[in-house]
């Protein structure tokens, strides 16, 4: 297994362009692999021209470094969630072009937080992020959750059409000679290991896998190494981040309640042999902290 780590843990005030300075942090503490991303359609229109897109491969190979995966923020595509077929196909165009991106950046995957349902809304912008009635974000706390659902909301008839999505971006992927893997989030279509498996159950193709984000697991209160032996292969990349089992799941490894020494046993028993990504953003003095984070995870690989 190889450490990397996510590029946009050291930009702020999110995960937007230029992500030169990223690399250059990266890069010094001696990680081998690296994450890129498209925050939005600027990074896309804007950011990732032709001689940007050289000039970031020339800069990550200087420090020795691969691209593990290139990501993309979800809204970006949410598009690719709809039941209208001229909103899906325009989300279709545009996941190519980021695959595209990627494609020529170097790197042969493709990551894609999984779309939660077209036309579901919550008081915080990112819908995934409202899992609690006290998260933050929302400016007055209230007694109960409230999200918005589509009138006619048909969970079999969104399960199906999502399923014949993921298919068609699969595609897209194999066309670049590219995998593919879904990330779950709370209150998506593909959220936790059993939506999961029952997606792999749908579409058994080997060049679909899972991002395994830690962090996300554990607050859809799934216990990681079990989440870790039940998908197995198809864990295809790990984002790696730790919680408090309440309200913080932006921690170090290390730092929270996860038991990363059974994590990565887990890991290393189903074969997995790719990239260790930490991903934990909006820190003071981020390069320290991911820096003793990742002398942590060192040290219970070496014991392993």
């Amino acid at each position: 297994m190889k450490l990397g780590c996510a590029s946009w843990c050291f930009t702020a005030p999110h995960y937007q362009a230029p992500y030169e300075p990223a690399i250059h942090i990266v890069g010094d503490l001696g990680f081998q692999a690296i994450e890129m991303i498209a925050h939005n359609e600027k990074d896309v229109k804007e950011y990732y021209t032709a001689e940007k897109i050289k000039e970031l491969r020339d800069l990550i190979t200087s420090y020795h470094m691969e691209i593990s995966e290139f990501a993309f923020y979800t809204q970006i595509t949410q598009g690719l969630a709809s039941l209208d077929d001229t909103v899906r196909e325009g989300a279709f165009m545009k996941f190519e072009e980021m695959v595209r991106i990627g494609h020529e950046l170097g790197t042969d995957m493709i990551n894609m937080v999984s779309n939660w349902v077209y036309g579901q809304k919550s008081p915080v912008e990112y819908v995934p992020n409202y899992w609690s009635p006290h998260v933050e974000g929302v400016p007055y706390q209230e007694l109960t959750q409230n999200m918005i659902y589509p009138v006619d909301f048909d969970w079999e008839k969104v399960w199906g059409r999502y399923m014949n999505t993921i298919c068609r971006c699969l595609d897209i992927c194999r066309k670049y000679k590219m995998r593919f893997n879904v990330e779950g989030h709370a209150n998506v279509i593909v959220g936790n290991s059993d939506a999961m498996l029952r997606m792999f159950d749908n579409i058994p193709d080997k060049d679909l896998g899972i991002n395994l984000d830690t962090a996300w697991h554990m607050i859809q209160r799934e216990y990681v190494p079990m989440v870790v032996e039940k998908l197995g292969s198809r864990i295809f990349h790990v984002h790696m981040r730790d919680g408090d089992g309440m309200i913080n799941y932006n921690l170090p490894p290390g730092k929270g309640i996860n038991n990363w020494k059974d994590t990565l046993k887990a890991l290393k028993n189903t074969g997995y042999d790719g990239v260790l990504s930490f991903e934990m953003a909006g820190f003071l003095h981020a390069d320290k902290v991911i820096g003793d984070a990742k002398h942590y995870i060192e040290n219970i690989l070496a014991e392993l």
